[in-house]
């Protein structure tokens, strides 16, 4: 948050950070018996076919691979019996490999999960993907359900795109995108590219939609660092190389947990939602426990685990790690076929900019 008199949202997210602290010092587990009991509420004839299957196969090129293992460790300790072979790669990575699998006939993967709105589309288009409709969407936060129609895939949770900055360097933030604009800002600034970060795809079409081309023409004669991921602008405020940028909100609040003097300013003209997306192979190997899999993503232990991860949880009976709801904050949210349609235009919009 800016610096101003602290609120309860931020003394509340101060006290998710020292539990979290402790939690991990500690070894502590996030499932309960009574959240592993309610989780396998009403999934227990799907959860007996899923253990004769054994295992299933997870492709993750959406979470950062803490949150990936997190999540593996809840899933099975709510399901024993049922392993997860888990992959982390980056979202172009695990969209280049399953088209090169269904190319070639390999059925090596049961669920997978990417950052790029623009893969699933094309995925359908291919009838890559089982249908398949889950039980608890009534619970979800109202921006992760129905996001197809024909429930061939599914939200798996939100990176909230939101301008980062040097804590004890810089007393006031930027409010808005514009202010990036300001020749206050001049050699300051640090950003990622749409060639690499879905995060940054989200935020650049964004940013083409609510203030047209000009906004990056003047946004170059800040003269800003144009990196690649979106996780780098942490870095380079962290370092002292840059004072703000836009960063990934989970990535920030885990570095200033670390104790490094970088906070996050949700930006008054809208912090640019970017969600990531799962879905399970049509030659799925293990259907049961990729059904079982994608009910898990919907139940409140993954929540929690989004929750742990200082990320936005899916369901509405679990609170975030700041005690703020995502519905309160405001934010832009570019259609799926926005995205799919736009990235590449981004990118060269981006690329002719700034000049790379």
């Amino acid at each position: 948050m800016s610096n101003r008199q602290e609120t309860a949202p931020d003394l509340a997210r101060r006290r998710f950070i020292a539990t979290s602290a402790a939690m991990a010092v500690s070894g502590g587990s996030l499932l309960s018996n009574a959240g592993r009991a309610q989780a396998q509420a009403g999934t227990e004839a799907l959860y007996a076919a899923a253990k004769k299957e054994g295992r299933l196969v997870w492709w993750c090129g959406f979470l950062d691979r803490p949150t990936m293992q997190m999540v593996v460790e809840a899933f099975v300790q709510t399901y024993p019996g049922v392993e997860v072979d888990a992959l982390w790669q980056t979202g172009e990575v695990v969209y280049a490999r399953i088209q090169q699998d269904i190319k070639a006939q390999v059925e090596e993967v049961d669920v997978f999960v990417t950052s790029n709105a623009g893969h699933w589309p094309a995925l359908k288009k291919q009838n890559a993907l089982a249908e398949f409709r889950t039980s608890n969407a009534a619970s979800l936060d109202a921006v992760f359900r129905n996001v197809d129609a024909d429930q061939a895939f599914r939200a798996a949770g939100v990176e909230v795109v939101i301008i980062n900055y040097r804590s004890d360097k810089v007393k006031q933030p930027p409010a808005k995108w514009t202010d990036f604009l300001s020749p206050e800002w001049n050699d300051k600034l640090t950003f990622g590219s749409p060639a690499f970060s879905g995060d940054v795809v989200n935020w650049t079409i964004a940013m083409l939609d609510k203030y047209g081309d000009s906004y990056f023409t003047q946004l170059a004669k800040t003269n800003p660092k144009a990196g690649r991921s979106i996780l780098g602008t942490g870095i380079d405020i962290v370092s002292g190389e840059r004072l703000s940028g836009h960063g990934q909100d989970a990535n920030t609040f885990s570095l200033e947990a670390a104790g490094n003097p970088i906070d996050v300013r949700f930006p008054d003209d809208g912090a640019v939602l970017a969600l990531g997306y799962t879905g399970i192979m049509r030659t799925s190997k293990h259907p049961n426990a990729a059904r079982l899999f994608m009910e898990f993503t919907e139940s409140k232990v993954y929540s929690q685990v989004m929750a742990h991860a200082y990320r936005f949880p899916l369901r509405t009976d679990v609170p975030s790690f700041n005690g703020v709801a995502l519905k309160s904050i405001k934010t832009y949210q570019s259609s799926i076929e926005r995205l799919s349609a736009g990235t590449a235009e981004a990118v060269l919009k981006w690329r002719g900019a700034m000049g790379i």
